[in-house]
């Protein structure tokens, strides 16, 4: 990878690692489910003059919004939201490459050896060590939340394999698009005092969300977008294996983490999982 590249992807796991910190900030004020509607509002403004019309692809284009747009991004923000900390939700949230994996067992029949097999094992184990840590979540609920939402991110993986030829900022779009409606809705019936919220919110929590709709949505993914035109997935996919190694950096910096024991055994078989399955994964497909 050319160095221009290398630093544009160091940027992408800067952007997409910072998300973690900018929603915490962002949802000290607004509700999980309205900080997620007002960022999908922010992103749909945004791309609006870009956006085509998904032909071909609408049914599975309105199960991605909600799969993802509803669902993935509510329960994560939320998730994310009753943690204390961010550290473990950043980790936790890998554990979609290894539900990746079983979803291709189960539907695309795909073949896997002894060490991707023990890699999903290692994995899991180390979601359940972090999730019972009583020192990174206060409540079960909070973890539960994440690995739910990092589920339908494996499906919505599954799904997006299936249209090829849809541009990745088209779907960011009707992601939010078709997600934005439902979460207002369900905000107005599940959470209260968004008035409020949306009138005392001070400049860093109103950045919270505009830098997890432009930094995170638009530039990062259209980042991740370009580098596919040079580079296969395959050399692209590992690098963002960083993305929890700098949330978990910018956890202890700015929102005072804590490394313990048990976040550090647990994390790290999560991350040796995922970083497991993702190398043995693409060199099956480059070899």
């Amino acid at each position: 990878m050319k160095p221009k590249h290398l630093a544009l992807m160091l940027l992408i796991n800067i952007l997409w690692a910072s998300n973690f910190l900018a929603a915490k900030i962002g949802m000290t004020i607004f509700p999980p489910l309205l900080f997620t509607a007002l960022r999908f509002l922010m992103v749909v403004i945004i791309l609006l003059p870009f956006a085509r019309i998904p032909r071909g692809y609408w049914i599975k284009v309105l199960q991605m919004g909600l799969l993802m747009g509803v669902l993935h991004f509510s329960l994560m923000f939320w998730g994310l939201s009753l943690a204390e900390e961010i550290s473990p939700v950043a980790i936790l949230s890998q554990i979609f490459v290894p539900f990746s994996t079983l979803l291709a067992i189960l539907f695309l029949k795909e073949q896997v050896g002894w060490r991707r097999w023990s890699a999903i094992i290692l994995s899991f184990t180390g979601v359940m060590i972090i999730g019972f840590d009583d020192s990174a979540f206060d409540t079960l609920l909070a973890p539960g939340l994440v690995i739910i939402a990092s589920l339908f991110v494996s499906i919505n993986l599954i799904l997006v394999r299936t249209m090829p030829h849809a541009g990745a900022l088209n779907l960011t779009f009707w992601t939010a698009a078709l997600g934005m409606i439902p979460l207002f809705i369900l905000s107005m019936i599940f959470e209260s005092g968004q008035t409020d919220a949306i009138l005392n919110a001070n400049i860093q929590q109103w950045s919270g969300v505009a830098y997890s709709a432009i930094g995170a949505s638009v530039i990062g993914h259209g980042a991740a977008n370009l580098l596919l035109k040079y580079y296969p997935v395959s050399t692209v996919a590992p690098y963002y294996m960083l993305v929890p190694v700098f949330a978990v950096i910018l956890g202890v910096i700015f929102w005072d983490d804590r490394i313990t024991t048990t976040l550090f055994i647990g994390g790290s078989m999560v991350m040796a999982g995922v970083a497991t399955i993702t190398l043995r994964s693409f060199s099956r497909k480059t070899s």
